[in-house]
């Protein structure tokens, strides 16, 4: 009997090997994989597989982490001391300059890709983003000219056609692709 993973890895198997099409908007180029939040670690362990999957469909992986925003956007905040002594004065923070940061990076880092219309971006470690900015409000940002296909690694749920990251907040509706187990 197949694991979770080994499921979700032939699903994504086979949607990557579907042909893609052009002319999509970037919310509609988006995949979630999407998974129950207890097989994280399982998932990340195998996050080579979905990368050899995408390359043996005749398409290019290149990666985007989430991981380490926070941490690098506080560290280069000037008012950081101050937020640390009172951390109420940050909640205005993260809603508007933690949040455009992300928005900043990910943009950022997908026009410095040199990726075609036959490149996958995954973009992993979302859970880093989790009670300081919404994932749904970053992906309706993105401003980018990226020609791709963007593969969410996706900790939570999907339940007509409803997200919900980490169970844990109200489900927002999207425009992408779930890929589920």
């Amino acid at each position: 009997m197949a694991s979770k993973v080994d499921t979700l890895l032939q699903h994504f198997e086979a949607v990557i090997k579907e042909p893609w099409g052009g002319t999509l908007s970037l919310g509609e180029r988006m995949y979630f994989l999407v998974y129950d939040p207890a097989e994280q670690r399982k998932v990340d362990f195998r996050r080579p597989d979905f990368e050899s999957a995408t390359i043996r469909a005749g398409k290019k992986w290149e990666n985007i982490s989430a991981e380490g925003l926070f941490t690098e956007w506080m560290a280069n905040n000037e008012y950081r001391e101050a937020y640390f002594e009172d951390p109420e004065a940050l909640v205005d923070q993260l809603e508007g300059g933690f949040k455009d940061y992300v928005i900043d990076q990910i943009s950022s880092k997908l026009d410095k890709l040199n990726a075609n219309e036959n490149t996958l971006v995954a973009i992993t470690d979302i859970t880093a983003l989790f009670g300081f900015c919404r994932l749904s409000d970053v992906l309706n940002s993105i401003k980018s000219n990226y020609p791709g296909r963007i593969l969410i690694f996706f900790p939570g749920e999907f339940e007509k056609n409803h997200y919900r990251l980490l169970d844990a907040r109200d489900g927002w509706s999207y425009l992408a692709r779930p890929i589920t187990a």
